[in-house]
């Protein structure tokens, strides 16, 4: 196992946020991450959060922007573009958009909406309203400005929207309102809709989503869950799983899902099939679990973590084929005020492949965090 070697400064509280983005920039130069003041409730509509660019070679870090539209577990969806640009979430003018920064020239740009994830090349992203998650998702939204659509439970205006990244050209692909066509369960007409945690696939085809429904914003209230898959125009919707308990994904490839749920009794990894919803266990030695989980590029390895497990959250690498698990790291998971303010893991892999960066508290504070991968024998 490895302790990891720390990449944000000492004695300062840092993160990057969310598994599924990559804070390397294409060459591995260039490292991202956020940097606040604290981290010991959450963050109101007047605290701002740093953008820091890291040097991997100097180690120097330059602050190349704020943002008034970030939470502690994803941040403000920072992440590169191509041609040496940084995206990240903001607020300006009673708005929240999303702000493009090319670090060469200095230029920026602001798209007329938020990103909740982007295409593989760039051109496309998705929008979800924040707002609403602010309220039914502590955690995941951004305070400033109030939902628009709070008194509606199943709003036929908002929902999932696309983004073209040049032009900033906006469209409602799907109103959180359609999703009632797929919905017969009792009452579900008097809970609260909304949609998180998007992703596109890896030919950009397609897109992942989750809607959530339940009465009350309260942690407690108990809540519903489904994934969906579409089109990023809004076509050949599917709805995959038959269960109301999903948690992390992400995409094998263009044609799998992989997924943590509870079907037929069994809380598992699942490989789930786009489009037909056809799934099977990864693998009875994979961990019985929930974590952040990715796969590779070659589709041969799985990177997780899991929430703390007498104290710690391991860092792991599961091997599908061979079905071995290697254990990189335990990590001291520090009792926090508030869940939303937990600080997990959220692994995530360079460019190459050859290292991992995750956030961690380990030390008594937030920190961001890069170990080596060996190989899995």
């Amino acid at each position: 196992m490895q302790e990891g070697q720390a990449l944000s400064p000492a004695n300062e509280i840092c993160f990057f946020g969310y598994y599924d983005k990559c804070p390397w920039d294409e060459e591995g130069k260039y490292f991202l991450f956020h940097r606040v003041k604290f981290e010991n409730r959450p963050p109101t509509a007047d605290d701002r959060a740093e953008i820091c660019l890291l040097d991997i070679n100097s180690k120097e870090v330059e602050v190349i922007g704020q943002t008034a539209a970030w939470n502690f577990q994803q941040g403000a969806m920072l992440q590169w573009l191509p041609g040496k640009r940084v995206l990240f979430n903001d607020r300006v003018k009673g708005e929240f958009v999303a702000r493009i920064i090319d670090i060469v020239s200095g230029q920026e740009r602001i798209l007329p909406r938020p990103v909740s994830a982007v295409s593989p090349d760039g051109r496309q992203a998705v929008s979800l309203n924040f707002s609403r998650l602010a309220v039914w998702r502590p955690g995941y939204g951004y305070e400033g400005i109030p939902d628009p659509v709070w008194e509606e439970n199943w709003p036929e205006k908002d929902g999932l929207w696309s983004l073209e990244i040049e032009t900033g050209r906006t469209e409602l692909i799907v109103p959180l309102a359609r999703m009632l066509e797929y919905r017969r369960e009792e009452n579900v007409r008097e809970m609260a809709g909304r949609f998180n945690h998007t992703l596109f696939s890896p030919d950009g085809r397609r897109v992942i989503f989750l809607c959530r429904w339940k009465t009350a914003p309260a942690a407690h209230t108990p809540g519903y869950t489904r994934l969906f898959t579409v089109d990023p125009d809004g076509k050949n919707l599917c709805d995959l799983l038959p269960t109301y308990h999903i948690s992390h994904f992400d995409w094998k490839n263009s044609r799998e899902i992989l997924v943590y749920a509870t079907v037929e009794g069994q809380s598992l990894f699942w490989l789930v099939e786009d489009r037909t919803g056809r799934y099977r266990p990864v693998s009875d030695k994979m961990q019985k679990v929930d974590g952040h989980c990715s796969y590779n590029q070659a589709e041969t390895l799985i990177l997780n973590d899991t929430y703390p497990i007498n104290g710690y959250r391991e860092l792991n690498l599961f091997d599908p084929v061979r079905e071995k698990t290697l254990v990189l790291g335990r990590y001291l998971s520090l009792p926090v005020p508030k869940h939303e303010l937990r600080c997990d893991l959220h692994p995530r892999w360079s460019r190459d492949e050859k290292q991992v960066s995750f956030d961690s508290i380990h030390e008594g504070y937030r920190r961001v965090y890069v170990l080596s991968l060996p190989e899995l024998r």
